[in-house]
């Protein structure tokens, strides 16, 4: 800057520094117009978007107080193939053949936790007819089932489990598919009060 710059520069110093401060770039950068501007856009946006997220909200409420996983991870599995079931506690129909969801409970417990989730298949219905033999278990004169293979570790002879009964009034029988499953052969018919739902192979 040059002798004469700086003389006119002190000489018009005032009207400078009244140009900066009117200046309206800087006012909009930092002005409380620019900033009720951004929180009417943030305000606007959660507007719109909280229908959406109540919505997304309730889903996830209403799906997880519905179905619950159930996960067999077992090596030698009562319902081969599968492992993963979702059960449904809104679906409490009992078919004949259908999987259900029950907890353990304490007669389970020699080999289940007694909150842990267990599913199996429903064969016998209440009025149903129950053979439970050394070699086999039929119900209504239909094979269902082979053996007491779990007598022995059990600690019992199979003989004990040997008996004929009828399924009583609200209460149903169930099994496994395969011969050492831990299921009403043993324990006996499982109430219908028991049961969380209705459960669904899924893999």
């Amino acid at each position: 800057m040059g002798i004469q710059d700086r003389d006119w520069f002190w000489n018009h110093r005032e009207e400078v520094l009244k140009s900066r401060r009117r200046d309206p770039v800087r006012s909009a950068s930092r002005g409380p117009t620019g900033g009720r501007v951004r929180w009417g856009n943030l305000l606007w946006t959660l507007r719109q978007a909280l229908p959406w997220l109540l919505l997304v909200a309730a889903s996830f409420f209403y799906i997880g107080e519905r179905f619950v996983l159930a996960i067999n991870d077992q090596v030698a599995k009562c319902l081969p193939p599968y492992t993963l079931f979702l059960i449904d506690r809104h679906d409490r129909r009992i078919d004949r053949d259908v999987i259900v969801g029950f907890p353990a409970g304490a007669r389970m417990g020699p080999f289940f936790q007694p909150d842990l989730m267990v599913v199996k298949r429903a064969v016998g219905l209440p009025g149903d007819h129950i053979v439970v033999g050394a070699t086999e278990t039929r119900v209504n004169g239909m094979v269902v089932g082979e053996g007491l293979d779990l007598a022995a570790t059990l600690g019992r002879p199979a003989a004990d489990f040997v008996r004929t009964l009828v399924v009583p009034e609200g209460f149903v029988w169930i099994m496994g598919d395969t011969r050492d499953s831990f299921d009403s052969r043993y324990w006996g018919a499982r109430p219908i009060s028991d049961l969380i739902g209705r459960a669904w192979p899924l893999w």
